[in-house]
């Protein structure tokens, strides 16, 4: 498996500046009328006329000499509003609160008559206290920035994080991708984010999977086909008129496997960090997607080994077969014959014996039938799978008390070679282990014929066990007449499942479809899913 961490694509906030730029002022004027809906606007306009009216009644009442304590309280005064537009609004609120109390307090100078150090004491406070005000402002505002900062770094981390959970859980990472695309448009915001794949064979368009923040709104699948195309075009990414954009899922060895793209919402535009985070995102994709092919290659790989192993042994069996019944058997039968010729003209004292040896003879030649028929039946290959089950249900009845039956439901059909063979592998193996270990006094082969699907269930009444969960289990236990049955399901694209609790009796039941593959998908017979083996 490829594992590959990247951080590059985490947002990045330029260095915040001590002083605020033109462009920051162009905006907090526009900004104003939007102050004016505000409620903390309110409160520092009234913290402004308390600190007013008290500088103005000292002024009126001729308290208005800079040497007094109390002048100097009324000056100080306008420390609170500056103060409380700082923390609400930063270094904006606390530059436009300082301007508007110079405004406010320079009135007091023209009303009423005072020397050059009233002039001078008055606007040396008023020099004191806007610098730092402004100056508490500016740290409140960088505090603020670089909390948002580390917000948007720990949002990032927890999109990437979802999208690495969610890739990480499941085998079959294309189910998978729509949940991916959500993630990423709920994480970052966006009005929709969509994911194209390159099919791994030629002849079809790319798989879209796009996600929209507004369902009633039709997605953007155009836009998303037009960058794609363009991404695959130019092997980079691509952005459209800086509200959309697409990143590629390029592979060293494979090539392109697709794009990631995204589109801001409303009237925003896609920042640098943002495309940044959707190419760490389409990364993680990338590799997931990589690892999980490379695993259905072998997974591939595999079933093709065990299927050719399989056949091997099926070819073996013929061939042992035909020998038996064509050799062996037809030699005992020659046998047979010839201690039959001898007993009818020996003499009286040793016909008891060659009879014996005869009836050795006959029985060792039904043995041999029987091993040809349990190696490979020909009425299997003549007549079919329920001919078949038939045979072998019938040889199993005399081992029980209760005998055992076979029940048909459907009209009975004629299935492909490989899959008769495997269901009737299976139903003889399960057979075989009821005779041996369930201790069961009756047992039931049911058939199910369908246009949907062929179902084979060997039920009985033994005494059961506690099932496996894995292969290791399987393996360590020496049940690997369960792994065998399960391998030959999922060769002919069946189903495999056990039901089996201690006590309750076992059942086998293996579902094959027309054309179809197993539940597992990419499952190989080196894997053993925990809901093959049920515990009912």
């Amino acid at each position: 498996m490829k594992t590959e961490i990247d951080t590059s694509g985490l947002r990045r906030v330029p260095a915040l500046g001590p002083i605020p730029r033109w462009a920051d002022m162009i905006r907090l004027i526009r900004r104003f009328p939007q102050r004016l809906r505000e409620r903390r606007f309110w409160y520092v306009q009234a913290l402004m006329l308390l600190a007013t009216v008290p500088h103005y009644t000292f002024e009126a009442l001729g308290l208005g000499d800079p040497s007094e304590v109390v002048y100097g309280l009324a000056i100080i005064v306008y420390m609170v509003p500056l103060l409380y537009a700082a923390l609400a609004f930063g270094w904006e609120g606390a530059i436009l609160t300082g301007l508007w109390a110079a405004v406010l307090t320079s009135p007091s100078l023209w009303l009423w008559d005072h020397s050059i150090g009233h002039w001078a004491g008055e606007l040396g406070q008023l020099a004191i206290i806007l610098p730092v005000a402004v100056l508490m402002a500016w740290r409140v505002d960088l505090e603020a920035k670089q909390r948002l900062r580390a917000e948007k770094t720990s949002a990032d981390l927890k999109v990437l994080n979802e999208v690495g959970e969610t890739l990480s859980n499941a085998l079959e990472v294309e189910q998978q991708l729509p949940e991916v695309v959500r993630r990423v448009q709920q994480g970052m915001s966006l009005e929709s984010a969509w994911l194209c794949l390159e099919p791994e064979s030629g002849g079809l368009g790319p798989l879209t999977t796009v996600e929209s923040s507004d369902p009633p709104s039709p997605p953007p699948t155009d836009l998303a086909l037009d960058l794609h195309h363009r991404v695959v075009a130019q092997q980079r990414t691509v952005r459209a008129d800086g509200q959309a954009a697409a990143v590629p899922l390029l592979a060293e060895e494979t090539g392109m496997l697709g794009s990631l793209g995204a589109k801001a919402a409303g009237d925003e535009t896609l920042s640098d960090s943002q495309v940044g985070l959707l190419t760490t995102v389409a990364r993680q994709v990338r590799v997931a997607l990589e690892n999980a092919r490379l695993y259905r290659q072998r997974q591939e790989s595999m079933q093709s080994y065990v299927r050719q192993v399989t056949q091997a042994q099926e070819d073996e069996r013929l061939r042992i077969a035909r020998e038996l019944h064509d050799e062996t058997a037809q030699e005992l039968v020659h046998l047979a014959r010839k201690l039959e010729q001898l007993r009818n003209r020996a003499e009286p004292g040793l016909t008891e014996e060659i009879q014996d040896l005869l009836n050795m003879a006959r029985g060792t030649i039904q043995a041999v039938r029987r091993y040809s028929r349990d190696l490979r039946p020909s009425v299997l290959d003549d007549l079919g799978l329920l001919a078949a089950l038939e045979m072998v249900v019938e040889d199993t009845s005399r081992q029980l008390s209760k005998g055992a039956r076979l029940q048909v439901t459907g009209q009975a059909r004629r299935l492909d070679g490989p899959v008769e063979l495997a269901l009737f592998r299976i139903a003889q193996e399960s057979l075989r282990n009821i005779e041996k270990h369930a201790n069961a006094t009756s047992a039931t082969v049911e058939l199910d014929f369908s246009d949907e699907a062929m179902t084979l269930s060997v039920a009985d009444d033994g005494r059961g066990f506690s099932p496996a969960k894995n292969v290791s289990d399987l393996v360590r236990t020496g049940k690997l007449g369960l792994l065998g049955m399960k391998e030959r399901a999922e060769l002919v694209g069946g189903s495999f499942e056990l039901r089996s609790i201690p006590g309750g009796g076992t059942k086998v039941v293996v579902t094959v479809r027309p054309g179809g593959r197993s539940s597992g998908g990419a499952e190989g017979p080196a894997d053993l899913a925990s809901d093959d083996f049920v515990a009912s």
